[in-house]
């Protein structure tokens, strides 16, 4: 049996499987990035879904063949001497990999582990396997260490606008006069309180105003419009940059796009970043998940096993109603 887990800051997913695909058991428990959260909690989080999941099926450890684990905050070399430790403490003997929760998306959306991932949630990230399972994915660790991109930089552009358009010191924009109406107040210059001296508004906020970015986009609005195609650009050379770093430019290569503001924004943004990452990757195209992260897991699993996903494995798994 595979234990599969998809870690992320809001939540974690387990799933148990079978070597052919079946889906024994599942359950969401809290965040569990070590980042944010401290090593600790990943620890207690982890372990507590784990042995739910063994008493659940009257299961001892040593049954579990192999674990794979998708972890967000998994990115520099200290994360995972920090995540290793922490999950060898939990599986002990049982063998087990840690990835960046990225290469789960990956796996989710192609047959086979080659091709790349653009992630646009409320971060982002980018990540590429070539076809001799070299890898490359970025550090995503923030503007100043070189990512930049997802829903909460779609916020902070939309209010920078919005300020610049009531300063008269950029384009007027919609953006300026709806902004007031999510947050509750009459106008921008009330908008200052939130952030100075000391910031009162929380991501859920930030969200709303990354809607309404889409939302004023579709409507027309040529500075939204502006945001959201610049923060395509940025997915487009980000994602070349880890095909190139694999030595895979020259190939058809699909390119799995997920995260929510994929899935839930314009159609602006996907037609900034394929123009863009085709100018430099001619031969890639997109591709949608075709399951969520906890399945790549699984699938994830299966290639350090070198078991291939095969007609029986699809068919078990399309029939737990896992898909996206």
């Amino acid at each position: 049996m595979i234990l599969a887990i998809d870690g992320g800051g809001t939540k974690t997913h387990l799933g148990l499987f079978d070597l052919e695909g079946r889906l024994l058991y599942q359950a969401i428990g809290t965040g569990c990035n070590h980042q944010s959260l401290g090593v600790e909690t990943y620890q207690m989080v982890i372990q507590t879904l784990i042995q739910d999941a063994l008493d659940a099926k009257d299961l001892k450890l040593n049954q579990i063949t192999y674990a794979h684990l998708g972890i967000s905050g998994a990115d520099l070399p200290e994360d995972f001497d920090r995540l290793n430790q922490a999950t060898k403490h939990i599986l002990g003997d049982i063998p087990f990999t840690i990835e960046n929760d990225a290469w789960l998306i990956l796996r989710s959306g192609l047959k086979t582990p080659f091709g790349a991932v653009a992630i646009c949630g409320t971060g982002t990230n980018s990540a590429a396997m070539n076809k001799d399972g070299q890898k490359a994915i970025l550090r995503s660790l923030g503007f100043t260490l070189g990512i930049y991109g997802g829903g909460l930089d779609i916020a902070r552009e939309s209010l920078h606008y919005a300020f610049r358009a009531e300063e008269l010191t950029y384009k007027h924009t919609r953006l300026m006069d709806e902004i007031p109406k999510i947050l509750h107040v009459d106008q921008m210059s009330d908008v200052v309180h939130l952030f100075y001296p000391t910031p009162r508004i929380n991501r859920h906020d930030l969200g709303k105003i990354t809607a309404l970015a889409f939302k004023l986009a579709n409507e027309g609005d040529e500075v939204s419009i502006e945001i959201i195609s610049r923060v395509g650009m940025f997915l487009g050379y980000q994602t070349a940059g880890v095909i190139k770093q694999v030595h895979a430019e020259h190939e058809d290569i699909p390119v799995v796009i997920g995260g929510r503001v994929f899935e839930e924004g314009s159609h602006h943004l996907i037609d900034s970043m394929k123009h863009y990452l085709t100018q430099e990757i001619p031969k890639a195209y997109l591709v949608r998940p075709i399951y969520i992260p906890m399945v790549g897991a699984y699938l994830r699993a299966l290639d350090h096993l070198g078991i291939k996903q095969d007609e029986l494995i699809d068919k078990h798994l399309e029939e737990t109603r896992i898909k996206r």
